[in-house]
C-alpha cells in the first residue's frame, strides 16, 4: 500500500513536470500533495489512537482529489508566471482570484460528501470517511497557506541567484557571520 501509494504521488509529480513544463514546480508539488495525508494520520493517531488496515487505504483513496486542487492553483500560477509575466507574489494572487473561489467550493462539497460516511454504523465506512474528509480538509490547508509561501520563497531566491551572483540565502549569511 505505501509502495503503490508513493508510486502515484511521484507518477503525479513526473505528469506536473511535463504539464507545466517545469521541473521545479512539479517536484513541489509533491509537498502539499503528500503531507495533507501525513497531516491527516497524524491527527487521526492523535485523536482516535490508532491507524487501522482499513483506514490505512485513505491515502491511495483520496491522491487524485488533493491532487486536483493544487493543479488547478500550479497551472494559474504558471499561466500568471509564463504569460502574463507576473511576478511571484502577483502569481499567487492571480491563482488565487482565478481559481480559489472554486477550489474552496469543491474542497467543501467534497469533505462533507465524505465526512457523511461518518454517520454509517460500519466503523470501517466511518473511520474512511471521517479520515478522507479530514486528509481533504488538510489539502486545502496546504494548498492555500503553505503552496503560495513555497511558491514565493524558492522564485524569490532563484530571481535573486539571477540577478546578484553573489547572493546567499539569510540562513548562510548568518551562518557565515
Amino acid at each position: 500500500m505505501v509502495l503503490g501509494t508513493s508510486l502515484g504521488f511521484l507518477v503525479i509529480a513526473l505528469i506536473l513536470i511535463v504539464a507545466l513544463r517545469s521541473v521545479k514546480i512539479g517536484l513541489l508539488s509533491l509537498i502539499p500533495n503528500v503531507l495533507p495525508a501525513v497531516m491527516a494520520f497524524g491527527i487521526w493517531a492523535w485523536v482516535v489512537g490508532q491507524v487501522g488496515f482499513a483506514v490505512s487505504i485513505v491515502a491511495g483513496l483520496s491522491i487524485g482529489i488533493i491532487v486536483d486542487d493544487t493543479v488547478h492553483f500550479l497551472s494559474k500560477y504558471t499561466h500568471a508566471r509564463q504569460v502574463k509575466r507576473l511576478d511571484a507574489t502577483e502569481a499567487v494572487r492571480y491563482a488565487f482570484r482565478t481559481v480559489g473561489t472554486a477550489i474552496l467550493g469543491t474542497t467543501f462539497v467534497v469533505a462533507v460528501g465524505f465526512a457523511m460516511l461518518g454517520l454509517s454504523t460500519f466503523r470501517i465506512t466511518s473511520y474512511m470517511g471521517l479520515l478522507t474528509s479530514l486528509t481533504i480538509v488538510c489539502a486545502l490547508v496546504t494548498d492555500f497557506l503553505l503552496l503560495p509561501a513555497l511558491l514565493i520563497a524558492f522564485d524569490d531566491r532563484e530571481a535573486a541567484q539571477e540577478t546578484d551572483p553573489n547572493f546567499a540565502p539569510a540562513a548562510a549569511k548568518g551562518a557565515a557571520l
